[in-house]
C-alpha cells in the first residue's frame, strides 16, 4: 500500500521580506527524517516533485523550495547581490522545519548551485544539526571556461552595472539524455538562463572558497556526479571529497550520466543510491 501523505505550501518571509515560496511534503507514518532540498541555476523546485515523492514514501518529510528570485519566489529575475543571502534562506528554511518536527534528523541535499549553498552552508553557518548531505553535481566550478571576451564584460560590468542580466551559457542537452526532461525544461515559462555580473562572481567566489575549505567539513556527506557533465567540473567534486577526507565520499556516475543525473529514465536507482547513504549508520 502507498503511502499518504499531504502537502503544505508556504511563503516563508525571509530577514528583508522577500517571500519565499516552500512546499513540505509530511508522509502519514512514523517519521524517518527531514530531507531540505534546494535546487540548482535555472531551475526550480517542481523538478524535484518525482523526488520528493520518493523520499515522502520511505518516510521522510521533503521540504523543497524555490530560492530567492527563482520560481514562485521574489526576487530579481537573473540577480542576487550577495551569496550569503541563500544561506540566509536555507537557515531560516531549516529553523522552520526543526520547529515544526522535533526531535526528527535533518538531512540536506543541493543540487548545481543549490550543493554550493549546501556546502557553503555546511562550511560556514552552524551545522551541528545536520545529520548528513548529499551534493549532486556541485557547482564549484564550472566543466568549462567561460570565453575571455564575456569574463572580461563580466568583470567591467560588476563594477558598471552589477544588477544587469545578460544570458548565460546553459545547454539544455547537457542537462540530461531524457527528451521529455529536455522538452519540459525548454518549455517551461518559470525556468531562464539570465545571470548578472555580480550574481555570476558571487556564485564564482562561493565555490572556489568551498574547495578551500573543504578540509574543514565536519559533516558527513555524498557528492554525486555523472561522467558526462559538461556544466559543472567533476574533478572539482573529487577535488573537494579528496581535501575533506572522511567526511566526504564520492559516487561517479558512468556511462554518460549529465548534470541532472536524477533525471535520466532510471532515476529510481539513483534515488534507492541516496535513500541507502542517508539511512546508512
Amino acid at each position: 500500500m502507498a503511502i499518504q501523505y499531504k502537502i503544505e505550501n508556504i511563503n516563508l518571509l525571509s530577514v528583508e521580506n522577500v517571500k519565499i515560496n516552500l512546499k513540505v511534503k509530511i508522509p502519514d507514518v512514523e517519521k524517518t527524517g527531514i530531507l531540505v532540498i534546494t535546487h540548482g541555476y535555472g531551475e526550480h523546485s517542481g523538478y524535484y516533485e518525482d523526488f520528493s515523492d520518493y523520499f515522502a514514501s520511505k518516510g521522510f518529510v521533503t521540504a523543497y523550495y524555490d530560492l530567492r528570485s527563482y520560481g514562485l519566489s521574489e526576487g530579481k529575475r537573473g540577480h542576487v547581490p550577495s551569496f550569503d543571502l541563500f544561506l540566509d534562506d536555507l537557515d531560516n528554511i531549516i529553523s522552520y522545519v526543526k520547529g515544526k518536527f522535533e526531535n526528527i534528523p535533518i538531512f540536506l541535499f543541493g543540487h548545481s548551485m543549490g550543493g554550493s549553498i549546501v556546502l557553503n552552508y555546511l562550511l560556514k553557518r552552524n551545522s551541528n544539526n545536520i545529520s548528513k548531505a548529499i551534493i549532486s553535481s556541485p557547482w564549484l566550478k564550472l566543466a568549462f571556461e567561460p570565453p575571455r571576451s564575456k569574463l572580461l564584460l563580466a568583470r567591467i560590468g560588476k563594477i558598471l552595472f552589477p544588477s544587469f542580466a545578460i544570458k548565460g551559457e546553459l545547454k539544455i542537452e547537457h542537462l540530461s539524455r531524457d527528451e521529455k526532461f529536455r522538452k519540459r525544461y525548454e518549455h517551461d515559462s518559470l525556468t531562464y538562463d539570465l545571470i548578472s555580473p555580480m550574481y555570476y562572481f558571487e556564485i564564482r567566489e562561493a565555490g572556489l572558497w568551498a574547495l578551500s575549505n573543504a578540509k574543514k567539513l565536519k559533516t558527513p556527506i555524498l557528492i554525486s556526479h555523472g561522467d558526462d557533465d559538461k556544466v559543472t567540473s567533476m574533478k572539482a567534486s573529487k577535488e573537494f571529497c579528496d581535501k575533506a577526507g572522511e567526511m566526504c565520499t564520492f559516487k561517479k556516475w558512468e556511462n554518460g550520466y549529465r548534470h541532472v543525473v536524477f533525471s535520466e529514465n532510471d532515476k529510481d536507482k539513483i534515488f534507492e543510491f541516496f535513500y541507502a547513504y542517508l539511512v546508512q549508520k
